[in-house]
């Protein structure tokens, strides 16, 4: 997973900082999974939130920015 997150920053234009905190999102993910915590401290309800939202942007990111630059490009007038 560390590779693929590392890979998404050639694929889409996506801030350093946004990737970075996908990468906590990923050593989050793995402390829920576990029993003993190594990353955080613990994985509440705030921080299950906090990991709803990043991954509704890096979704943004990856799948809806060619749909909204086709409803841009649909805004311009066209030269007759």
């Amino acid at each position: 997973m560390k590779e693929r997150i590392a890979s998404l920053g050639g694929k889409v234009v996506v801030p350093p900082q946004l990737l970075e905190a996908a990468d906590h999102l990923r050593m989050l993910g793995n402390d829920a999974a576990h029993v003993e915590a190594k990353a955080y401290q613990e994985v509440g309800e705030q921080e299950v939130k906090i990991a709803i939202s990043l991954a509704k942007e890096l979704m943004k990111a990856v799948y809806q920015y060619k749909g909204l630059l086709a409803e841009l490009q649909a805004l311009k007038v066209t030269p007759s």
